[in-house]
């Protein structure tokens, strides 16, 4: 099978996984009482997300396999490339999040400087940090598929790239329940 070929099944496996996220918000929805999702649309909005990119990013697992697979086969630097450089958005995202949470260090930061904070929050840094464990999941299953050492090396510095902010978040979420 030729490589156009393999990458037009992967895509149509995305879009699939795409339909199976919109498939359970949607189901979400029909099964939330009137009163709840009226009571508050920004939290059920933001809840919807958070299904979505999950539901998405697991069902995604599937294509992604493949995609490695030929990302292997025929570029493996630039897979390498990408994970890095995703697995980089990881902690970029956190913590714009937290300096945005703990208040912006100048009071009035520049109009355009606290926009595109919020822009990067809302579109890269949450979703980004919702879809860490699967990113979690990908960067194993390439480092199980990969042979070379250097390579296996950069995806485990990709993991732990992932793995400290999520430890920080357990850890915190942890010590807060427990007071």
């Amino acid at each position: 099978m030729s490589t156009a070929k393999r990458l037009a099944l992967i895509a149509a496996g995305y879009a699939l996984c795409v339909v199976a996220g919109f498939a359970a918000v949607t189901v979400n929805e029909l099964r939330m009482p009137a009163d709840v999702a009226q009571g508050s649309p920004g939290m059920v909005a933001f809840g919807d997300m958070i299904l979505f990119v999950l539901v998405a990013g697991f069902v995604s697992l599937a294509p992604t396999w493949f995609l490695l697979k030929l990302f292997i086969a025929k570029a493996p630097r630039a897979l390498l490339a990408i994970a890095v450089l995703v697995a980089a958005l990881g902690p970029a995202s956190w913590l714009a999040v937290r300096h945005m949470a703990g208040g912006l260090s100048p009071a009035n930061p520049p109009v355009p400087v606290s926009q595109l904070l919020g822009l990067f929050i809302a579109f890269v840094a949450i979703p980004r940090m919702v879809f860490g464990p699967v990113l979690l999941v990908i960067e194993a299953v390439a480092f199980l598929l990969v042979r070379s050492r250097v390579t296996r090396a950069l995806l485990v510095v990709a993991m732990l790239m992932d793995l400290v902010p999520l430890g920080m978040f357990a850890f915190h979420m942890l010590r807060a329940t427990r007071y």
